[in-house]
């Protein structure tokens, strides 16, 4: 078992306490964190040769990333000003085109991107039904090094009309019985339902079935838009929640992604129920939803939710999916709302770390630098002018910092970057199979790309609707009745 010395950091733990041990080291013993304290003492206890001098870097755990699609690595510079619906339909429309090489390669620029922005375990939401295109996933992010919860999408209601729900079932089955555990355990394998709308009762009350057999958490959209709800009792009887309730998924295994358009009587209940909720603010800044629509963060952090945080498809337009992006955004946007100090840094560290552990049902494994967890450990380095001086360096963290700060990065004892070089993955070979994915993609999708614009084809499936008023929302409506009602009718 080889033993590695981090020493002379300023190490924030995140632990019970949130401690922070200025000029500390840690000691790591294979894949786990054997000793952590102050330098002077672990130098006392320890002879280790094989050391990292981290002087003047900070050492913290490695971001998770609550909720990420890998496919919007290639959409940078497309999804830019559409709004929210345009943005979800044609993202959806593209993700659904990609091949297993598309995914692939896309999957593979993600993980670079996350590492060199320093998240070491990644919640993905594939977009893919299929075993044969999610499982590039799988590969991508195994191969380098990364630890990950992968799914297959499945959508029996507005969902692809060539797969039916046992199809669907059969597929995520596959992904479960070949990929859990596969690269010595660091790839995980989550139930991955679309929405709490495109699903039916049936197939939740299967998943929930699944997932209580083989132990698997249920990673899935809830309420990402305030008519959901109302689509929701209009068309099916029932409320978001109460659909959920009635397949049998409203439990601490349900990661609900978003919760825009949550009351408190919804946050009670999930509180209770222990669903932990997935707060993207830069996805949603982008899409332009205002105060009134935002998630009830405050709300729920006083009810004492688990939150965490994701970065959703904002690799599409936000450096590499930077989750410190995400952890500014989410501070910002709260002290907008509820006034300053509504959320304190450290809160939103945590939301970044050991909550998204939480959420994942890892927390006993990582999120936090304790003794004995894994060593999932990046370090930073705050020089740059946009970080100095500072004296309180969690919030300089959520404010200040930035993914290029990210200089070394550990997952499970192993250094996969070190001084920014990514050591597992070719960066070079992965931009160039990503170049080619993406103008596959596009090609696929009907997309004409240039140099100054990029223009989906006017025959997207969001361009046959109203664009204004009343009338916008009543087509709507009628159409996804007319969806609904080709369902089987659900008791």
């Amino acid at each position: 078992m080889q033993n590695l010395l981090i020493k002379n950091a300023t190490i924030i733990t995140v632990n019970g306490k949130n401690e922070v041990i200025e000029n500390g080291s840690i000691v790591i013993a294979g894949k786990r964190i054997k000793d952590i304290g102050p330098a002077e003492e672990i130098a006392r206890k320890y002879r280790i040769e094989n050391e990292i001098d981290a002087h003047g870097m900070v050492a913290m755990p490695g971001l998770i990333n609550g909720h990420i699609h890998t496919i919007a690595s290639l959409y940078k510079g497309t999804m830019v000003g559409f709004g929210f619906e345009k943005t979800a339909g044609e993202d959806t429309a593209l993700a659904f085109r990609a091949t297993p090489e598309i995914m692939l390669a896309a999957s593979r620029l993600a993980a670079a991107e996350m590492l060199l922005s320093g998240t070491t375990l990644a919640n993905v939401a594939t977009d893919a039904i299929t075993f044969e295109v999610s499982s590039q996933t799988a590969e991508a992010l195994g191969q380098a090094g990364m630890k990950a919860f992968v799914q297959t999408a499945i959508a029996d209601i507005f969902g692809p009309t060539d797969y039916d729900a046992d199809a669907q079932l059969a597929e995520a089955e596959k992904l479960v019985l070949e990929y859990r555990g596969k690269f010595d355990g660091r790839i995980c394998v989550s139930l991955g339902p679309a929405g709490d709308i495109s699903t039916s009762l049936k197939t939740m009350r299967h998943l929930a079935d699944l997932a209580e057999r083989e132990d698997l958490v249920v990673h899935m959209h809830v309420f990402p838009r305030w008519p959901t709800g109302i689509f929701s009792l209009l068309f099916r009887g029932r409320s978001p929640l109460g659909l959920l309730k009635a397949g049998k998924l409203l439990n601490r295994r349900l990661i609900a992604v978003h919760f825009l358009a949550a009351n408190n009587g919804d946050i009670k209940t999930i509180t209770k129920a222990g669903v932990s909720v997935v707060h993207c603010p830069s996805v949603w800044m982008n899409a332009g939803i205002g105060p009134k629509h935002w998630l009830p963060i405050k709300s729920l952090y006083e009810a004492g939710a688990n939150i965490t945080l994701g970065t959703d498809s904002c690799g599409g337009w936000i450096e590499g999916s930077d989750m410190f992006t995400e952890m500014r955004n989410c501070i910002l946007m709260s002290n907008f709302l509820y006034g300053a100090g509504s959320l304190k840094p450290v809160d939103v560290l945590r939301m970044a770390t050991i909550k998204g552990a939480m959420a994942l049902r890892l927390e006993n494994e990582t999120g936090s630098l304790d003794i004995g967890k894994s060593a999932d450990i990046i370090l930073l380095k705050l020089g740059r002018l946009l970080c100095q001086p500072t004296s309180d360096i969690p919030a300089m963290i959520v404010y200040s910092a930035s993914g290029r700060d990210v200089q070394t990065v550990l997952i499970d004892g192993q250094v996969v970057m070190r001084n920014r070089e990514l050591l597992t993955i070719d960066g070079g070979k992965i931009l160039e199979a990503a170049s080619l994915a993406r103008e596959e993609l596009y090609r696929l999708g009907g997309w004409e790309l240039r140099a100054d614009s990029a223009t989906p084809p006017a025959t997207s499936w969001l361009e046959r609707y109203p664009n204004k008023g009343l009338a916008k929302w009543g087509t709507r409506w009628a159409e996804f009745k007319r969806l609904f009602e080709k369902q089987e009718r659900e008791p």
